[in-house]
């Protein structure tokens, strides 16, 4: 096996779960040559992967670009993957048209996918199609089965993930604008792409303030997605209140960099959360509608009201009142991050 093409189409939080695919592979064939095709976004993520050859990103359709044009390019995109040669091609998460477009325009002889998710073209689309057991109910733990499947070595089940000097450095820039960068800091995320994952602003005031008081120093952030929590929670704050350092961008090269030189995480289910686990630092989420079980943390713990109705995966607007975010209290969620040591 020479030539590994993996393919996973999916939001920040997945795809570093599936860090600890690409080091089995390497691990079990150091001279395999593994390249990831991912959401354009997210190829930055993955830079500094010394199990990675090449990252691939999705290419994306210019707004002045017609449709014919934009057809001509992905066809074009399309031809190279095929060129490439792949000997496997493994779709890590098997949702939708466009990873199986790209699955089987690859001609890969094994082409892998998840039998989850099967639609009636999947017999021709992959060679392999593997259905996990139920017992497998973390994200990590079953992309780990897909490859295991392959006859890869998975000894090192948890994902883990590279930084690089660049990513420190750039971190050091962003916090020394707002004076002497802190050694001793929490990361907290009031957002997460989804207004119904959100807790709600008051209680992020509360917590800040709790935090403050024990002396920790705290950086808010949040990306494009989440400018208006992050905003209302701003306002509930002196300008330049001591100790408070608020960042709304979206270079992820620089959340690294932010995260590693953390002391930990907080926030709602999200991606930045599972990216500071993949640094090595301990997080604490919150959950309400999302999948605690699947996406539980495995450095650090997780906070959530319990009601029955959650998990629902209701993320939009098919709840009209999400109490599964709103009746977690502060008080529980300082408890947690005191019992993870994020504070003393």
């Amino acid at each position: 096996m020479k030539k590994v093409l993996f393919v996973g189409l999916r939001a920040m939080g997945d795809m570093v779960l599936t860090l600890s695919v690409l080091r089995a592979v390497r691990d079990s064939c150091p001279e395999a040559k593994v390249d990831y095709l991912l959401e354009s976004g997210m190829a930055v993520l993955f830079q500094e992967e010394p199990f990675v050859r090449r990252v691939i990103p999705l290419p994306r359709t210019g707004k002045s670009e017609s449709r014919l044009s934009s057809i001509h390019s992905y066809l074009k995109f399309l031809l190279s993957v095929r060129q490439e040669g792949y000997d496997v091609v493994v779709d890590l998460f098997s949702r939708g048209p466009r990873s199986r477009l790209i699955v089987w325009f690859s001609r890969a002889a094994r082409r892998v996918g998840v039998a989850d998710h099967t639609t009636w073209l999947d017999r021709w689309i992959y060679t392999d199609r593997i259905r996990f057991p139920n017992v497998l109910t973390q994200v990590y733990d079953q992309m780990l089965y897909l490859v295991r499947g392959l006859g890869f070595r998975t000894d090192f089940p948890q994902p883990q993930m590279s930084i690089g000097s660049e990513n420190i450095q750039k971190a050091i820039g962003l916090l020394g604008k707002s004076g002497e960068v802190k050694t001793e800091y929490l990361v907290l995320f009031p957002g997460s792409g989804q207004k119904n994952k959100n807790w709600p602003t008051l209680n992020w005031e509360k917590l800040i303030r709790s935090i403050r008081r024990t002396g920790v120093h705290v950086v808010v952030m949040a990306g494009p997605l989440d400018r208006e929590p992050f905003e209302e929670l701003r306002r509930l704050f002196e300008l330049e209140e001591a100790g408070i350092q608020w960042f709304l961008q979206s270079d992820l090269s620089v959340l690294k960099g932010v995260l590693a030189l953390s002391r930990g995480a907080v926030g709602n289910d999200s991606g930045p959360l599972h990216l500071a686990q993949a640094l090595g630092k301990k997080a604490v989420v919150l959950f309400g509608p999302g999948d605690h079980v699947s996406y539980r943390p495995y450095l650090g713990s997780f906070v959530r009201s319990g009601l029955s109705c959650s998990p629902c995966q209701s993320f939009v607007s098919r709840c009209p009142d999400n109490q599964c975010m709103k009746t977690i209290s502060v008080e529980s969620v300082l408890e947690e991050m005191f019992r993870q040591g994020l504070l003393v």
